[in-house]
């Protein structure tokens, strides 16, 4: 099915393609810089004031003022938020939405939140017809549905506190496939990777349900300690990991992913260099000392531990429907894929064309110009990867079948209009799209469903002038969605995708697709 105008739907906040329309329910383009001057800097700051139609819980009542934060599908926080995951369970009955707060000192939250969707009867579905009226834009939307969802009342339910902030999220990719009575549990980097799980029988001193942490994944490069030059060398002892002594100690975990096919399996990445795979089902007992009490946590046995760059790395991803298969980018600019089964060997698929420039300051490390810094894997086409690099607006799509050559890229400049970064990408759950946000206060959708393979020439912006002249330019997005604020971070509706979730400020907005 073919993306649908979303305007037909009263609570849309999206308009379609370029350049962006102002009509109907769709929002007109405005540039960062009018933002700012308009809205930003405005005596109601989006992150700070709450509206009076705002409870304790931060849930807004439907139907308020014309604040702010009145607003449909959305959740407002006390603290700025940047990690975001959305999920659902019991057959579509609850969706799950995890949040982090981002915020200087050893004071951050990890917020669970549970959204009731409301919506309207398909008046056709009964009859195996579809109604021009209630036909959702989405890709994968099924127009037969007995119900389709036309927003969300959303209500945080259980929290935890955290000293760092969170640099991803994820729920375990299980619970889409149990039936009722599945317990929600998530993992989410910072110092170490910490699994939790929401405890509907016990409640905290706020009368949330509590967020129990049931394990800590501390990076201990003892286990690799062998392994000094290349990133073929690995540990593949089933080593466990660290003790509670050492939590503080290893070097920090920058992401994860969580495989879809064995949940029991997880990777980490670090700042040390190394790439870590986590086998759950083997598990052992220690204690947390930044826990209450020093209350003990599981910890996972080290599947497999190597030296998977050359600098820091910043980020890992399972292969579509693999679980041998991964892989990563970091500060020396460069993507590469390993094979569990034969770790003597990787494959750098992608690097920059010239040579990395680094600069530093007496108090921060050195940071190279070029590092790459997310990383998605396509979730339909085992051979496709997208990027972003540091500061850039560019998304770079890589085929692992054709390494070294971008075989497309996602021009984020929007025509030369838009110079700022781009914070977070996410592949559709089950289309060739790809879902942006960035520091010019939007979330783009991409359709990438006709990459041109090298060979096709193509001039390119002056800011994609460092890749191959045969990479294919994407430069318009087909739906785009404008928030009053820099968005930090985007998510999809797993595994739907007819809804997505856009961090921005203090707020958490549910996009109809």
């Amino acid at each position: 099915m073919e993306w649908q105008n979303p305007i037909n739907y009263k609570r849309s906040s999206v308009s379609l393609g370029m350049p962006y329309a102002q009509g109907g329910y769709g929002l007109a383009y405005t540039s960062p810089q009018q933002q700012q001057r308009t809205q930003f800097y405005s005596s109601r700051h989006a992150l700070l004031p709450p509206s009076s139609n705002t409870n304790n819980n931060g849930v807004l009542a439907n139907g308020g003022g014309s604040g702010v934060m009145d607003r449909q599908s959305y959740y407002f926080s006390p603290d700025p938020l940047y990690c975001s995951d959305w999920t659902y369970m019991n057959g579509g009955e609850m969706d799950c939405i995890a949040l982090s707060s981002y915020k200087e000192g050893f004071n951050n939250k990890i917020l669970i939140v549970h959204g009731v969707s409301y919506g309207k009867e398909a008046t056709g579905a009964g009859n195996g017809e579809m109604d021009e009226d209630v036909t959702m834009g989405s890709p994968t939307s099924n127009a037969y549905q007995d119900d389709l969802i036309e927003g969300f009342d959303f209500h945080k339910v259980a929290e935890a506190s955290v000293d760092y902030p969170v640099t991803n999220l994820q729920w375990d990719p299980s619970m889409l496939r149990m039936a009722n009575g599945v317990s929600e549990r998530l993992a989410a980097s910072l110092e170490v990777l910490r699994l939790y799980k929401v405890d509907h029988e016990a409640f905290d001193e706020n009368s949330d349900y509590k967020l129990t942490q049931t394990h800590i994944l501390a990076n201990n490069t003892a286990t690799a300690s062998s392994s000094t030059s290349s990133s073929a060398q690995s540990n593949t002892g089933g080593t466990s990991g660290s003790t509670s002594d050492d939590v503080n100690t290893f070097p920090p975990v920058t992401s994860f992913d969580w495989n879809k096919i064995d949940p029991s399996l997880i990777i980490t990445s670090s700042v040390d260099t190394t790439c870590t795979v986590w086998d759950l089902n083997r598990s052992s007992t220690t204690a947390d000392p930044s826990s209450d009490l020093g209350s003990p946590s599981d910890t996972a046995t080290v599947k497999t531990q190597l030296i998977a760059h050359d600098s820091e790395v910043f980020d890992v991803k399972f292969i579509h429907n693999s679980t041998n298969v991964f892989a990563s980018v970091g500060n020396d600019g460069s993507m590469r894929v390993f094979d569990l089964r034969s770790l003597e060997h990787s494959t750098i698929i992608y690097e920059p064309s010239h040579p990395s420039t680094t600069t530093s300051t007496p108090s921060t490390p050195h940071h190279n110009s070029r590092a790459l810094l997310k990383l998605s894997a396509s979730n339909i086409d085992q051979h496709y990867l997208a990027t972003i690099g540091v500061n850039s607006n560019q998304v770079i799509i890589i085929d692992m079948r054709m390494p070294g050559l971008p075989v497309a890229a996602l021009d984020g400049s929007l025509g030369g209009a838009n110079t700022t970064a781009i914070n977070s990408i996410q592949w559709h759950p089950s289309s060739n799209y790809i879902l942006t946000g960035g520091d010019d206060c939007q979330a783009l959708v991409w359709d990438c469903n006709n990459i041109r393979h090298p060979g096709v020439a193509k001039s390119l912006s002056p800011a994609l002038s460092h890749t191959p002249e045969f990479t294919s330019l994407i430069d318009s997005p087909v739906l785009a969605y404008n928030d009053d604020l820099e968005v930090n971070n985007v998510c999809w509706r797993r595994d739907s995708g007819d809804w997505m979730g856009v961090v921005s400020g203090k707020g958490f907005q549910a996009v109809l697709i």
